[in-house]
């Protein structure tokens, strides 16, 4: 993945950010070097930060009455093995994501229910008639999201994730390790989706 030239163009022809409702993408990567106490260089992957923010689907919004928030986190280990003059890292997951939902979400949104609760917001900055909110709140385990732009299952606190549309503008043996989601819906706008990868691209 070297490409020496910069890029100045309109977002608008940027790939894949039209058709998924993609607002923002950032990739932002460096290279691992090592130097040891002899001298050596040891090459590493490049590493880097991958954060999406899409519009979420809007298919059941029409009865969501109350604002709504999701999200999962998701943990990984890294494992160094040196080979010749390069060294490899592991991703090693920590097990299954941890993930809550509070208030109203739509119906592509799921998780195992592991303990419930109420969370309130109540200011009276603007004047004592102010609305206050007084939401369920869920936190759980074994996340889903069936929606757009990437959908995502239990699995993918496990492995590396595949993202289709991505594949033109990332090295084929790229890979993304999920590290959180968040989904959030005031009505009665649209929902706002945010995805946080891990990038790895191994070039040795």
């Amino acid at each position: 993945m070297t490409d020496n030239n910069c890029a100045c163009n309109l977002v608008g022809n940027f790939p894949f950010l039209g058709g998924l409702g993609i607002v923002s993408a950032n990739l932002r990567v460096n290279r691992e070097i090592v130097v040891n106490t002899d001298g050596l260089v040891l090459y590493g992957p490049t590493f880097g930060d991958l954060s999406i923010t899409a519009y979420g689907d809007s298919n059941d919004i029409k009865t969501l009455k109350c604002p709504g928030k999701a999200g999962a986190s998701y943990s990984w280990d890294r494992r160094y093995s040196c080979e010749d003059s390069f060294f490899k890292v592991y991703f090693i997951p920590h097990g299954r994501v941890r993930s809550y939902k509070e208030g109203d979400v739509n119906s592509n949104i799921k998780l195992t229910e592991a303990s419930t609760t109420t969370s309130f917001s109540a200011s009276a900055s603007s004047g004592p008639t102010t609305i206050y909110l007084k939401l369920p709140h869920t936190d759980g385990y074994d996340f889903i999201y069936t929606g757009l732009p990437i959908p995502l299952s239990p699995e993918d606190a496990y492995n590396s994730k595949y993202v289709d549309f991505l594949d033109e503008i990332l090295p084929e043996n790229s890979k993304l390790y999920l590290q959180s989601f968040s989904w959030d819906y005031t009505p009665p706008n649209i929902p706002m989706i945010s995805y946080s990868f891990i990038y790895s691209y191994d070039e040795a």
